[in-house]
């Protein structure tokens, strides 16, 4: 299996040797999700990470009967329950398939090994749980000091094909407003 994507991505953070990557490719799995299939259930406990290859991804929590959407996972991003995988309790995060994704999958004991193994491997995983710190700390910042226009104005410039492939009712819920609020900025907000 072609890695480039990964490769790409994890080159951001850390440059790895070739004896780094021949480490860590044997372990590497690769999950075909369908649409509406589930990659961590709320009460698992998370025990692996996953790097969007394909597909998009949901984040939400059942709260009082309602689904409340935490996160949509774009292309080329790494997820997992980062609560339940960092303290190994049961998760109270569901991801589920938006789409058909094709995940590329390190179980938690892998990357243990590999942290302890690989020093640079270590770093990766450090700045991986460092930016998911960021993106969660951004995200409540905007949700708490931006506009329901704002964060939607943003979305679609960091993300303009969302729309294509992610259902209203999840993008309304990421964006913390209904789904006719949702409506009526589509209609005054053109892009």
């Amino acid at each position: 299996m072609d890695h480039k994507a990964l490769k790409l991505f994890i080159s951001n953070f850390v440059e790895l040797t070739e004896n780094d990557w021949k480490a860590v490719e044997p372990v590497i799995e690769v999950l075909h999700l369908k649409k509406n299939g589930f990659f961590i259930r709320e009460g698992k406990i998370a025990k692996k990470i996953a790097f969007t290859n394909k597909g998009y991804l949901r984040v939400y929590y059942n709260h009082d009967g309602d689904e409340i959407t935490r996160d949509i996972s774009p292309l080329y991003t790494m997820i997992t329950a980062l609560p339940s995988y960092i303290k190994q309790k049961p998760s109270f995060e569901i991801i589920q398939a938006i789409t058909d994704c094709e995940l590329l999958i390190i179980k938690r004991d892998h990357l243990e090994f590999l942290y302890d193994n690989y020093p640079n491997w270590q770093k990766v995983g450090r700045r991986i749980i460092e930016e998911m710190f960021v993106e969660t700390q951004n995200r409540i910042y905007s949700l708490i000091t931006q506009t329901a226009e704002a964060r939607y104005k943003k979305m679609i410039e960091s993300f303009p094909d969302i729309f294509l492939h992610v259902p209203l009712q999840y993008i309304a819920s990421y964006l913390g407003i209904t789904s006719q609020s949702l409506s009526r900025l589509r209609k005054t907000i053109k892009f």
